[in-house]
């Protein structure tokens, strides 16, 4: 079994109180057949696990304290199989908490691993980084090859929405700037 800790080095002092999704199981598509794709909890928060036939089990532990729905056209839960850039493997999206944050983890089936990778999140104002935090209580939507996060903050005593765009660029999900 490949164990794959340490993929959020933040996720592992869990606190956020978030009402939580219960424990899921999906299939993906991946250019050896059918995975399936288990989220549980474990002593380490949420622990996913891949399986393909044929290859032992990827296991991304401590990826969240507690799942939370993402949205993706009519097809709603903390963990979805999408095929975004049409390929015919699907990406591996899941949606968690950690930290009083929603965390998003993005997973992609790299052909020289023979597994699953995380992919990276580029923002304006950072370094690309394996996952996108969300606002834990905001919506965020996969809408074809674009997720949009809405956060919402504060700003001289107004309360103001924003919608944060990240789109797929073959590699990696960059920001854009029609936000």
């Amino acid at each position: 079994m490949r164990r794959c800790s340490a993929l959020l080095a933040f996720v592992f002092s869990l606190t956020a109180t978030v009402s939580s999704v219960s424990a899921q199981e999906i299939a993906a598509r991946t250019p050896q057949g059918a995975a399936a794709v288990v989220t549980e909890q474990s002593e380490n928060g949420v622990r996913l696990t891949i399986t393909v036939a044929g290859a032992e089990p990827q296991v991304f532990d401590g990826v969240g304290d507690a799942l939370v729905p993402l949205r993706a056209g009519n097809r709603s839960g903390a963990v979805l199989a999408l095929d975004i850039d049409r390929d015919g493997t699907d990406e591996i999206f899941i949606r968690t908490s950690a930290q009083q944050r929603g965390v998003l983890i993005v997973f992609r089936w790299d052909q020289a691993a023979n597994g699953y990778v995380p992919v990276t999140f580029a923002e304006d104002t950072g370094a690309p980084k394996p996952y996108l935090i969300v606002h834990v209580s905001q919506p965020v939507s996969v809408k074809g090859s674009t997720v949009e996060a809405n956060h919402d903050s504060t700003d001289g005593g107004r309360k103001r929405l924003r919608v944060f765009r990240y789109r797929w660029n073959g590699n990696s999900y960059e920001q854009t700037t029609d936000h």
